[in-house]
């Protein structure tokens, strides 16, 4: 009897130690940063840049087409750097909220975000297109905003997601939750 009982034990063990494993995880993964992905990391490090001032590190990341770039050349961009840049040149954009649209993955996105501005401290927002040319993302602002027609494709606008910098209290991810350009 006390066999027959511990070969039932050692039976049921090893059935229940196969078992491991079988499950599958129901956790869904975290959602990424804007730092963890290429083009809104390139992005974010633009706005720094123009929120910063440093003019001369903006025309470097900005698109090679013509009709996109801020300043035609980079000695034009040196001079457009302003006299308080020194003051905010070690700054970042620490607190901000942007909305991401694909326009065309791998390809183009088009970036919403809204941060508080380095000079005054109030709460701004700063529209980037993101290009990837040859193998790196190239930037390029949209100065009064990105439109409709700019996140729509064959007429139709495309979705758009939401990331916030990492820490935000649930008041500062509504104030700095972007107005979609659709809107």
């Amino acid at each position: 009897m006390k066999k027959i009982l511990a070969f039932i034990l050692i039976i049921s063990i090893v059935d229940v130690l196969a078992s491991c494993g079988k499950e599958e995880a129901t956790t869904e993964p975290k959602p990424k940063t804007c730092e963890q992905m290429e083009p809104c990391k390139t992005a974010l490090k633009y706005a720094t840049y123009v929120e910063q001032g440093a003019e001369d590190k903006v025309y470097k990341m900005e698109t090679r087409k013509e009709e996109l770039r801020s300043y035609n050349d980079l000695a034009i961009a040196k001079r457009g750097i302003p006299a308080d840049y020194k003051q905010y040149q070690h700054q970042q954009i620490k607190k901000y909220g942007t909305l991401e649209y694909k326009v065309s993955p791998n390809e183009k996105y088009i970036y919403k975000f809204k941060f508080k501005d380095f000079r005054t401290g109030e709460i701004k927002t700063f529209t980037a297109g993101v290009l990837k040319e040859d193998s790196e993302y190239l930037t390029y602002q949209y100065f009064n905003g990105a439109s409709e027609h700019d996140v729509a494709v064959s007429g139709e606008i495309v979705g758009h997601k939401s990331y916030y910098s990492t820490g935000l209290t649930q008041q500062e991810k509504k104030e700095l939750t972007p107005l979609p350009i659709e809107k």
